[in-house]
This record gives structure tokens, C-alpha cells and sequence, in this order.
């Protein structure tokens, strides 16, 4: 079953903590504090992902939608929460998050200057 990557990839998650992780890797000044170990400090994106994506199918859906490498693959499912107006009680849904992590002096234009 081969999907398209628009629907494996849903939305990028753009916060406070994603931005970080996404320009740790492009600041000159945080290269040289992760110099001393053994990997560089490479640029992380952050999506919004189908909740039965594998990491396998987010990889290639990344490379194929922005042409860039990706080094590696980090997800996590999130639980809703539970949100309440009134008496009435209700849950956000429950979604999957992937960190993407790219190649050593790649950049995904989509969120620069965002």
C-alpha cells in the first residue's frame, strides 16, 4: 500500500520549542558548543503525522515532499485532551508527532521566517 505524502504528512507543528530545535542546527554559536561531540548538531523539523505512519514511510515522505535527506526519524503519539465547556465534557483527538531530523547543511524552505 503505497500512499501519497500529503496524506502521510498532515501539517507542520510550528512552537516555541519546535522553532529551537529547528535552527539549533543553523546557529553558528550552538555548532560550536555541540563541537565536542561526536555527531554536529543538525536542523529538526517537526510534523504532524498520520497516526498509522511508520517511520519508514515518514522518512521517504519528507525526502520526496522537500528534496532533502533525512538523518533520522524520532515519533511519539499524543494524547488529546480532555477540554470541557459548560457542563458538557469532550476530548481533543489523539495524534502522532515525528521529529525529522535532516543531513548535515540541509534546510526545509517551507518554515524559514516563520
Amino acid at each position: 500500500m503505497s500512499r501519497s505524502p500529503g496524506e502521510i504528512i498532515v501539517r507542520p507543528v510550528i512552537t516555541e520549542k519546535s522553532s529551537t530545535l529547528q535552527y539549533e542546527g543553523t546557529n553558528a554559536a550552538l555548532r560550536a558548543r555541540h563541537a565536542d561531540k561526536e555527531r554536529s548538531a543538525r536542523p529538526k523539523y517537526t510534523f504532524e503525522v498520520s497516526a498509522d505512519a511508520t517511520k519508514v514511510e515518514i522518512r521517504k515522505a519528507v525526502e520526496k515532499m522537500f528534496e532533502v535527506k533525512v538523518a533520522s526519524v524520532r515519533t511519539m503519539n499524543c494524547r488529546g485532551k480532555d477540554r470541557r465547556v459548560g457542563r458538557s465534557v469532550g476530548r481533543r483527538p489523539h495524534w502522532k508527532k515525528a521529529i525529522v531530523e535532516v543531513a548535515e547543511g540541509e534546510l526545509i524552505d517551507v518554515f524559514e521566517g516563520v
